[in-house]
């Protein structure tokens, strides 16, 4: 359910011409974070003196603060799932911060004092609900959450007042999944509508009345949390009308829309400078993600970046400085033996994996190779080590899938322009399209016995619903018509199907879904989603949000009597993968801030602890002989810059 829970943007003013200035010099760059920061959606107060920002720790991310110089950081009482881009949103008076809590459920929108102090929680919804902006009154909050009632199971707006509390919708007449948020004097709003695989901006009212929908071409996203110019004249957005991710702007008054990029990478997140003439962005161009600004009223980009870190935008401040995320990580995939705990690399450092998946004999593993800028490889290569061999280069792909027999690889890959599913034949290295439809297609699952690939789609639904295909790839056939289904599981042995369903009542709760498309619940007392079936087929584990808070638990419940089950994994710790006997459970633990990986005896509850690092170490697979654990190890790395474009922008 890509759309679910992403948060898109607006940008700038008048046409403008692609690609950048000839011989602009790049910008100065401080780094003001230690070495070994990493920082996650970091945002900047308006007056530019203060910083907040997440950082992992364990299956949570964790809030932090600190002044301007981020000297004496210090962590506050608010942690959350990494969910929805983590907002982070200053009240118009600076004295609070509206963010995303899981300290009382799956996410609800939290209010903090902007000086540090405890949390005030001011949703309680059923599913979810993530921030989305202030109104400029400082007493009421927009957010996106999962909707009941004569909305159920779908996404909207909502409204709630921190004076009054309750909630009502932003948008009162508009039924599909919506998201929005209030102009800079509060006279109007600007939100997107998603309708299947079309999405487009509309405009109303302060109460969420009269609307005028101002772009038509279904392609439109928003991408920041403050996408209206300073003076309220413009809308600043996303659009892939010309295949790929290009800065727009659109006047909220007459509907003239002007293009701002044109390069044939995507260049995404928007941000408004506060004198309005810029738009700040960051752009895939060259295989890299850099930091670039375009003029508000059109003109030639500026690369304010140029380098192979990763980089997010965070906020313009004063004196024509903008502060962005910065950083290079590591990872490789590394195989520990359970018989000795050595350990052995199978990737080089000089090649950013990603998380490995294991062939269904244990003798391959397919391994995405990340470039940066958005691109990445599908490549295997021989468990015992050896030389990768790639089956699909450019563009994104990602969401390796081996077939039962191995022979196979599904795949999600953006080399049609949007995302597709693929099949990748292993031996030969052919590559097969199986649809290429406008939206966004995700989560390949092969059915236990190979016979059926099973995908999730925004193709003409809600939200998402599932389809299926065949191992040739023929023409997809649609399996429910509900709407709000997706996040499928299945297991190589066994016929069912799992997958997660938004309810009447908003909650997210698992089901399985059978051939006819019809849907038996299976766990609806707490939010909650399917991660593994055992291998005898007879239990499911799932991870479950629970009324206290505090990130995911695992449970382990009947796959299809439903009932009660027992807790598997506490707090923190992370399912990872069952031994083909199912007796033991491979896991990740977090220590010290960052991840270990462990075994866990189901007999006898012990966990013995496999690695010992200062690294994080991820998605552990066991090998079927039961002999050798893979997984990915990372050092990640964020941290925030700021950078002087006095000079750059001088003139221009």
């Amino acid at each position: 359910m890509k759309r679910m829970i992403a948060l898109a943007g607006f940008s700038c003013l008048a046409g403008c011409g692609g690609g950048a200035a000839p011989g602009s010099a790049l910008p100065p760059v401080t780094v003001i974070s230690s070495d070994s920061a990493n920082q996650m959606a970091a945002r900047v107060s308006p007056d530019g003196s203060r910083f907040f920002w997440w950082q992992p720790s364990g299956a949570v991310v964790q809030l932090w603060t600190a002044a301007s110089d981020l000297k004496n950081p210090v962590k506050q009482p608010v942690i959350s799932v990494p969910v929805g881009g983590m907002p982070i949103l200053w009240s118009p008076d600076q004295s609070k911060i509206a963010v995303t809590s899981s300290d009382s459920g799956l996410a609800e929108v939290a209010v903090i004092p902007a000086s540090g102090g405890s949390a005030k929680v001011v949703t309680h919804s059923v599913g979810f609900a993530i921030p989305l902006g202030w109104n400029p009154d400082g007493d009421r909050i927009a957010y996106i959450g999962s909707a009941g009632g004569a909305g159920a199971g779908t996404l909207r707006s909502f409204v709630t007042s921190l004076s009054h509390g309750g909630t009502t919708p932003l948008i009162p007449g508009e039924t599909h999944p919506n998201f929005g948020v209030w102009s800079p004097d509060g006279s109007r709003i600007g939100y997107l509508v998603i309708q299947g695989n079309q999405s487009t901006l509309w405009i109303a009212d302060s109460a969420g009345r009269n609307p005028r929908q101002l772009t038509t071409d279904g392609f439109e996203s928003i991408a920041s949390d403050v996408p209206w110019s300073p003076d309220g004249k413009w809308l600043a957005y996303e659009s892939r009308r010309t295949g790929t991710s290009d800065i727009w702007v659109v006047s909220t008054d007459s509907g003239t829309q002007h293009q701002l990029t044109r390069d044939v990478r995507n260049d995404r997140t928007p941000i408004w400078s506060p004198d309005g003439k810029w738009i700040a962005f960051v752009s895939d161009r060259g295989k890299q993600t850099d930091v670039w600004v375009v003029p508000a009223a059109g003109g030639p980009e500026l690369r304010v970046t140029d380098d192979p870190a990763e980089e997010e935008l965070v906020g313009w401040l004063a004196g024509s400085k903008l502060a962005f995320l910065t950083g290079v990580a590591q990872s490789a995939i590394w195989s520990v033996s359970l018989a000795d705990s050595s350990e052995r690399r199978l990737t080089p450092d000089s090649l950013l994996a990603g998380v490995p998946q294991l062939s269904p004999d244990g003798k391959q593993v397919a391994v995405p190779i990340n470039h940066g800028g958005g691109v990445s490889d599908l490549a295997v290569m021989p468990t015992a080590g050896g030389s990768l061999r790639l089956l699909a280069q450019g563009g994104a792909n990602s969401n390796f899938v081996w077939s039962p027999d191995g022979r196979q690889i599904a795949f999600i890959s953006d080399r049609g322009g949007t995302a597709d599913i693929w099949i990748a034949d292993v031996a030969t290295g052919a590559l097969h399209q199986v649809e290429n439809w406008p939206g966004t297609e995700s989560n390949p699952v092969w059915s236990g016995d190979g016979s059926v690939l099973y995908f999730v789609s925004d193709h003409d639904a809600k939200l998402t619903d599932i389809w299926r295909t065949s191992p040739s790839g023929t023409e997809p056939v649609r399996v429910t018509k509900q709407g709000t289904v997706g996040n499928l599981m299945t297991r190589r042995g066994h016929p069912e199907l799992f997958g997660g369903v938004v309810n009447a009542t908003g909650q997210f709760e698992v089901v399985q879904v059978h051939p006819d498309g019809s849907l038996t619940t299976v766990w609806n007392r707490t939010n909650a989603f399917a991660d593994a079936l055992t291998p005898k087929g007879d239990s499911l584990v799932i991870a479950e949000s629970g009324k206290g808070g505090g990130g995911y638990t695992f449970r382990l419940i009947p796959a299809t009597a439903g009932g009660e089950g027992r807790v598997l994994l506490d707090h923190g710790q992370r399912f990872g993968d069952f031994s083909t006997d199912g007796s033991q459970v491979l896991l990740t633990i977090p220590i010290g801030g960052t991840d270990d990986i462990g075994l866990l005896d189901r007999g006898s509850g012990q966990i013995r602890r496999l690695t010992n690092t200062p690294t994080d170490e991820r998605a552990p697979v066991m090998t079927p002989d039961g002999k050798t654990v893979l997984f990915q190890r990372v050092r990640p790395s964020r941290r925030i810059a700021i950078a002087d474009l006095s000079k750059l922008l001088k003139n221009k």
